[in-house]
């Protein structure tokens, strides 16, 4: 494929066209530093970046991509299941100027329109935390390994890949690195492309771990429930071995930045956070197993 609009393209897009051959990392477990120090630029200051504190990861398998329209069209087809779109018979589509569609749900792009072939490598968008969980138990159930949503622990150690700089790429993030709205860089830095869609989930160079659009394209739905005051626990026990969350709350907890997102939503530290049942169309998913 010819790449469009400064996206480069890995030679796994074959593959990935297979959808048996779902390409996993083995992410070899260690201590980190996790959250962002205060001096780092854009870090969120109503809190949300949190402390930052010391977490022991164990081994997992993290998933290369996010989960693609043609990954989860298979789920849906096997097991009829309807998502949280189809249930409340909308999404969220637009740019800047999101605004609420009737009808649009997992098959659509962020534009509210049915996705072309083209883009069924694409993630799949305006899916919930509850869909997520589905797709997990049922590929779970198909493949007998214990597949499930990365807490953010997980999450941010296998995007960081060893760096402790805003981003994976170092302290700036550009759109020939990822896809974000470019009108809104990091740190005062150029601006770039606003592609204003999702591009395929093998698009630009992976991390030094091997895993692709770990900053932008979709935020990605983690395991965990989110609290602001979270990190701050944490910190207060020392080095804590995997962190799985609060024991309950009202949201979940969404990682890494999206098409539509500024460079500062995308740097390793920012969590947002909505309800388990939102669907919209910058949300998608990337899976964690345990063999």
């Amino acid at each position: 494929m010819r790449p469009k609009d400064g996206v480069t393209l890995s030679s796994g897009y074959r593959a990935l066209e297979n959808a048996n051959n779902i390409s996993y990392v083995l992410i070899r477990g260690g201590e980190f530093t996790m959250g962002s120090p205060l001096s780092e630029f854009d870090r969120q200051s109503w809190g949300s970046d949190g402390i930052q504190y010391q977490v022991i990861v164990s081994d997992f398998y993290m998933g290369k991509y996010a989960v693609t329209v043609a990954e989860f069209r298979k789920f849906v087809y096997a097991s009829g299941y309807h998502t949280d779109a189809d249930k409340a018979d909308y999404s969220v589509i637009g740019n800047r100027k999101a605004k609420m569609a009737e009808g649009v749900n997992w098959r659509y792009g962020v534009s509210g329109i049915m996705r072309p072939q083209s883009e069924e490598n694409h993630p799949v968008v305006h899916v919930s935390w509850n869909d997520a969980v589905a797709y997990c138990k049922w590929l779970s159930a198909k493949t007998g390994k214990r597949f499930y949503l990365p807490t953010e622990a997980e999450w941010e150690y296998a995007c960081r890949a060893g760096s402790r700089t805003p981003f994976n790429t170092g302290e700036n993030l550009t759109t020939k690195q990822a896809n974000y709205d470019g009108n809104y860089p990091y740190n005062n830095n150029p601006k770039g492309i606003c592609r204003q869609n999702t591009v395929a989930v093998n698009s630009f160079a992976p991390n030094a771990w091997g895993l692709y659009n770990m900053h932008g394209n979709v935020d990605e739905w983690c395991s965990d429930w989110y609290s602001g005051g979270y990190y701050d626990e944490c910190k207060a026990r020392g080095t804590v071995t995997n962190p799985a969350g609060p024991e309950a709350g009202s949201y979940r907890v969404l990682r890494g930045g999206g098409w539509r997102s500024g460079a500062e939503y995308c740097r390793s530290a920012d969590r947002i956070c909505t309800s388990p049942d939102n669907q919209e169309h910058y949300i998608g998913f990337r899976l964690a197993f345990i063999p």
